[in-house]
């Protein structure tokens, strides 16, 4: 058996030390990268699947559920900033009981579903209170929906039902959010935050509710409104304005002066107020017929003085002086007529984003800008901004010379970057572009090697050698594949001049001729591997 081994190690020798450099360095790419492939595979095929084990933890419990899980040696890891745990998917039910038993996660049930814990003999005042409990969860889970929120706190301040409809208290409410690192919330989002919250409880005014962030800064104050909010709005659109207008300047100064000999400032003050008037008109049509018309007509005759006048001692019954004689008569007619009246009302609401002032700056450089009308430059950037005097809109031009330092040096920064970039990317090319060059000439020498051998081994013509020689060199490949050599020195010793003879023969042949003595070698060794 040690021999068989010994003789199977020998002829892999022989073999590998026939390879060309070439050849054995290939070889060697190819084991190792055999040897990692199947270490990779081999993790990949034992590696356990995982599943989650809970999901959106809050901190407490998640630090709870890793240590029991430290403490019963079980692999896991953390997903989702911690608030996901992956075990081992075989293990999830079992764990998942373990961590019930112990009472983990130990979140409390929030929102509505409070609501399905109370019995016939609940107070009115529990009933409240887990109402308002119910609705500061569900609320809370709603913002906590939004991108960037990890956790919202709400608080509701519900007011008692009054008996009187003018001491009724409007409802507020608070709102605390936690958010992601690296998130700031613009005033569009503090205000649907306002909304959802507001919307959310009846009789609730946008204004009344108050958010801040886990840092203190408070984001929309009770009593103000959403006022971030509405000033991002305003600077925004105040910003859109400005650009807009500073663009139509600037491409009319570019063309005039070439780039970068001009710079146009524009500030629109705009009204972003809604504002809605109602007025109405009464007109009177003559000829148009009345809508009613009533008459009244009094007549009295009789003698004496018609009861009438001013109250006073004259008009007294025992007043003699007042006694009046001979015959009165007395008439009155009255006429009401309701004309028709032609009434118009008309409502009008002005949309936000009207103009109140504009103001124009014009800056251009001295050493283009020296000849030129300031005057035409200041019309021109006028009309082309839509300026207007009577509103109260003003505009300066002034040419100084400009210092281009920065702008240069800046320029000459980029280039240089620019320079960089290109020499990096041709470097990185030109190494890529080595190491392909080197596989290539690589491979392409291991297959010039291995065509000339072929061509050698296809060229081989078979040596003529005289049956002494044929026997001499078959005893001496017979004699080097035994396992162990018996050796006769009697009969080496009588041979030892005929061979000595031969072996002269054989040497003269393969200085004479070795590629032909090379390929019967090969052709001899690769029988004896067969």
């Amino acid at each position: 058996m040690k021999s068989a081994l010994a003789g199977t190690l020998e002829r892999a020798r022989s073999t590998f030390a026939t390879v060309s450099l070439g050849q054995k360095v290939v070889i060697g790419l190819l084991l190792v990268g055999l040897l990692l492939g199947g270490f990779f595979f081999f993790r990949w095929i034992t590696a356990p699947t995982q599943a989650p084990l809970f999901s959106n933890l809050a901190s407490t419990d998640a630090s709870a559920i890793v240590d029991e899980l430290n403490a019963g040696g079980v692999a896991y890891t953390l997903a989702d900033g911690g608030q996901t745990i992956m075990v081992a998917q075989d293990q999830v039910y079992d764990l998942r009981l373990q961590m019930s038993g112990k009472g983990l996660p130990a979140g409390q049930d929030t929102g509505y579903a409070l609501l399905d814990t109370q019995g016939i003999t609940t107070s009115e005042f529990q009933q409240q209170v887990t109402y308002q409990r119910a609705l500061e969860g569900e609320l809370s889970k709603t913002l906590e929906a939004l991108d960037g929120v990890n956790q919202a706190v709400v608080h509701v301040a519900l007011p008692k039902d009054e008996v009187f409809v003018t001491e009724q208290k409007k409802p507020t409410a608070s709102v605390l959010l936690d958010l992601a690192a690296g998130t700031n919330l613009s005033g569009e989002q503090i205000q649907a935050v306002t909304n959802l919250v507001s919307s959310s409880v009846q009789g609730m005014d946008p204004n009344q509710v108050t958010v801040t962030d886990s840092t203190g800064n408070v984001l929309s104050a009770a009593g103000e409104g959403v006022t971030s909010a509405a000033g991002d709005a305003r600077s925004q659109v105040e910003q859109e304005y400005d650009t807009r207008l500073q663009d139509k300047g600037q491409q009319m100064l570019d063309r005039v002066l070439g780039p970068g000999h001009a710079v146009v400032s524009v500030r629109a003050d705009v009204d972003l107020n809604q504002r809605e008037t109602t007025s109405e008109t009464h007109t009177y049509n003559q000829g148009t017929p009345p809508i009613s018309q009533s008459t009244t007509t009094e007549k009295y005759n009789g003698a004496g003085t018609p009861v009438g006048g001013v109250l006073g001692p004259e008009n007294m019954p025992d007043a003699m002086s007042n006694a009046g004689g001979g015959n009165s008569s007395y008439d009155k007619e009255q006429s009401t007529v309701n004309n028709s009246v032609d009434t118009t009302t008309e409502v009008t609401k002005a949309a936000p984003g009207g103009l109140n002032r504009l103001t124009v700056s014009v800056v251009m450089d001295d050493a283009v800008a020296g000849n030129l009308n300031q005057q035409q430059i200041t019309d021109l950037v006028g009309n082309a901004v839509g300026l207007d005097t009577a509103r109260g809109d003003a505009i300066t031009v002034a040419s100084m010379p400009f210092d281009n330092t920065a702008a240069d040096k800046a320029a000459a920064e980029m280039t240089a970057a620019r320079e960089a970039e290109a020499s990096d990317q041709m470097w990185s090319m030109i190494r890529t572009g080595g190491i392909a060059a080197g596989i290539l000439l690589v491979v392409l020498i291991v297959w010039l090697r291995s065509r000339r051998r072929e061509e050698v081994e296809e060229d081989y013509e078979p040596l003529e050698l005289s049956d002494d020689m044929l026997a001499e060199l078959d005893r001496l490949r017979i004699q080097s594949t035994r396992e162990e050599a018996r050796v006769d020195t009697r009969a080496m010793e009588l041979e030892a001049a005929e061979r000595q003879k031969m072996r002269g023969e054989i040497s003269t042949m393969v200085s004479e001729r070795p590629d032909e003595v090379a390929a019967m070698l090969r052709g001899w060794l690769s029988e004896n591997k067969s």
